[in-house]
């Protein structure tokens, strides 16, 4: 079974925030530029942004990044 977009997105964020390569108070790449860079829709990396903030890795700030 092939993996849903948006969960490879999530793997790959949350990855890299386990990691180090983000840290706390970091800003996230926009939704546009990251769904430009993985040639999805912006729908897909919102979602993949949403599972992060489900599981708390992420807290959003709207207009902010």
């Amino acid at each position: 079974m092939k993996p849903l977009l948006y969960m490879t997105i999530y793997e790959e964020i949350k990855l890299q925030i386990l990691e180090g390569t983000y840290k706390i108070h970091d800003k996230l790449p926009s939704k546009r530029k990251l769904a430009s860079f993985y040639n999805v829709s912006v729908f897909t990396v919102e979602r993949a942004y949403m599972q992060l903030y489900s599981e708390g890795y992420i807290q959003p700030i709207e207009k902010k990044g």
